[in-house]
């Protein structure tokens, strides 16, 4: 609304403009501020993904890690000791450890696998999806988790068979998730990883 107000009273002042010094040296200008406004919008709309940088404190499961507390991830737990970041655009069996229950086929082995490629005290890049939330319902951030050597770990559990390419059908589709895709069809044809032994992987 600021900004519209603002192109307005911009418009006014270049019809005064108008009547002083001519047609044509307003006709520019009035030009040149929808060209300066247009570009903006454009800035705007196509938003770079933000990165951050994190430590890593521990693996919740195979799609759900914990970071140190920082400025850019405050704590997410009661004891403020961690902040929770959900990898955006894939899935992987649950654990099932608040409900009790035996764990989905591959869980435990997907949370095995995330924790021997990266390590608690590791220095990680949280990258933030300019299409999609930056968290979820439940408080946790939803991010690409990348090592230093610019390693994805979603794509890595995808390629290795650990996870599946997925988003809530609501939200807009994350832009890594056609790699993800793509990759998921590769692993399922190759019969890597847990797709051996489970019928589904995550959803």
């Amino acid at each position: 609304m600021r900004r519209t107000k603002t192109f307005i009273t911009a418009a006014a002042v270049l019809t005064l403009t108008l009547s002083l010094t001519g047609c044509q040296a307003a006709t520019q200008a009035v030009s040149d501020l929808v060209g300066q406004a247009q570009q903006q919008s454009d800035t705007q709309a196509a938003s770079p993904s933000e990165k951050r940088p994190a430590t890593l404190r521990r693996i919740v499961d195979g799609d759900t890690i914990t970071v140190e507390p920082s400025t850019d991830f405050p704590a997410t737990d009661k004891n403020g000791t961690e902040h929770t970041i959900r990898l955006l655009g894939i899935d992987t069996p649950e654990l099932n450890k608040m409900s009790g229950e035996e764990p989905e086929c591959g869980a435990q082995e997907a949370a095995n696998y995330l924790g021997d490629i990266v390590h608690a005290g590791e220095q990680v890049t949280v990258v933030f999806d300019a299409r999609s939330d930056h968290t979820d319902r439940f408080g946790r951030s939803l991010a690409y988790l990348e090592l230093s050597d610019g390693t994805d770990l979603a794509h890595t559990l995808v390629v290795e068979g650990f996870a599946e390419a997925w988003y809530p059908p609501s939200e807009p589709a994350p832009e890594r998730y056609s790699s993800y895709a793509s990759a998921e069809q590769a692993s399922v044809a190759a019969n890597v990883g847990q797709h051996a032994f489970c019928a589904t992987i995550g959803r």
